[in-house]
C-alpha cells in the first residue's frame, strides 16, 4: 500500500510521494512502483465504471515543486483491466481544454468531479 495515495480505484493512484503539487495519476504497478498516466498537478478527479476523468494544472519545472494555475488541461481516461501499463496508458486521452472535455462529456455520458483539493485549484 503507499503511504502517499490520495485515491484509489483498482490499480489506479492518485499519489504525491514529496509534496502535494506533485499529485498524480499512476498505474500501481504491485511491485512497488508506479507508473504515470497523467502528469503532475492533478488537483480534481471523478471516476464510474468505465471512465475516469481528471483536471490538471501543468507542473512548471522537473520536479513538479510549482504549477500554471491560469492553464486547467482535462484528461479523460478509459478504464482497463489489462495487467499491462502499455495498454492502461493506452487509454488515457489529453491533455484536452475545456470546451473539447465538455463535448466529450456529452456524448460519452463521463462521470462527474467529486475530488478535489482546493490548496491545488
Amino acid at each position: 500500500m503507499w503511504p502517499d495515495v490520495y485515491w484509489r480505484s483498482e490499480r489506479y493512484v492518485l499519489l504525491a510521494i514529496d509534496a502535494k503539487s506533485q499529485m498524480s495519476l499512476s498505474f500501481d504497478m504491485k511491485n512497488g512502483t508506479a507508473l504515470g498516466l497523467v502528469d503532475a498537478t492533478v488537483f480534481s478527479i471523478g471516476a464510474d465504471t468505465k471512465y475516469i476523468v481528471v483536471k490538471q494544472h501543468p507542473a512548471t519545472d522537473p520536479w513538479a515543486s510549482s504549477f500554471d494555475r491560469l492553464v486547467t488541461n482535462y484528461f479523460i481516461i478509459e478504464r482497463s483491466q489489462s495487467p499491462a501499463f502499455r495498454e492502461r496508458e493506452k487509454g488515457v486521452r489529453g491533455p484536452m481544454k475545456k470546451e473539447e472535455f465538455d463535448k466529450l462529456a456529452k456524448s460519452l455520458s463521463l462521470p462527474a468531479f467529486t475530488k478535489a483539493f482546493h490548496d491545488l485549484e
